[in-house]
């Protein structure tokens, strides 16, 4: 069981750094795009398309990561109000439901994604491609997050501090 975990947290580890080139990415369109439009007035057509694709994928690709290091955003008042003897169990059961949530929402995409490439629906930017390109890393995002959510139960993360402030 170590050995799959251990190969799921470098394919999360993987994904967040690549959603950090697709950043990187971002920004040089952007940037080019601007200079292209304001400089040389001669604005791109892909430009804007190819930022929102990037920008998908960019978030379902680190969301799995922020999970791993428990680091996603939680609202801790009900858990911190709790009795210490209570709030492992609460947590435990919070994060079983975050896992059902992020499996449900997984499927939910998926079979969209699946029905957008059995139709051959293409996005409606001005640079089309097949849209399951940029929906399938949804279900990712959200199976790797559910995933983490379960290993969650067993292995309790430390709660991080943000600021100075108890989260």
């Amino acid at each position: 069981m170590r050995q799959i975990l251990r190969v799921h947290d470098i394919v999360t580890i993987a994904g967040n750094y690549l959603a950090i080139g697709l950043l990187v990415l971002i920004c040089l369109c952007f940037s080019y795009e601007v200079t292209a439009r304001y400089v040389f007035n001669a604005p791109t057509l892909w430009a804007n398309s190819l930022v929102a694709y990037f920008l998908c994928a960019a978030i379902f690709l680190a969301v799995p990561n922020l999970t791993r290091l428990n680091e996603h955003v939680t609202i801790n008042i009900l858990v911190d109000a709790m009795p210490q003897s209570r709030r492992v169990a609460f947590e435990s059961v919070l994060r079983a439901v975050a896992a059902f949530m992020c499996f449900f929402a997984a499927w939910f995409c998926l079979d969209a994604s699946l029905n957008q490439y059995e139709s051959s629906i293409e996005t409606i930017q001005e640079w089309p491609v097949p849209k399951w390109w940029v929906s399938i890393f949804i279900p990712y995002g959200f199976v790797s997050s559910g995933l983490y959510f379960l290993w969650h139960i067993w292995d309790r993360p430390a709660r991080p501090e943000a600021e100075g402030i108890t989260a």
